[in-house]
């Protein structure tokens, strides 16, 4: 009965060294991964920063469907004019 119970102790180490070495491995990978994401975010925030200003040399600047005052012009007061006009 002794050698039985030293058999299942050992075999029962052995399952326990290779789980433990089976969770070292995925640390191991988890902190690597966790590394590489931290250094890949340092990296983006230290890009240059591309700022663009457009500047219009007219003065003028292209109103859609607005005029200067903020009326919606609809195309009615096109209209207007033209039935005006006849």
């Amino acid at each position: 009965m002794d050698k039985e119970a030293t058999t299942l102790a050992t075999e029962i180490l052995q399952e326990l060294k290779a789980s433990a070495r089976r969770w070292f491995f995925a640390f191991i990978f988890m902190f690597c991964l966790e590394v590489a994401t931290i250094g890949g975010f340092l990296w983006y925030i230290s890009l240059p920063i591309d700022d663009v200003t457009v500047e219009n040399e007219d003065g003028n600047a292209n109103y859609i469907g607005d005029d200067l005052n903020g009326v919606l012009n609809n195309g009615e007061s096109e209209k207007n004019t033209e039935s005006n006009e006849k």
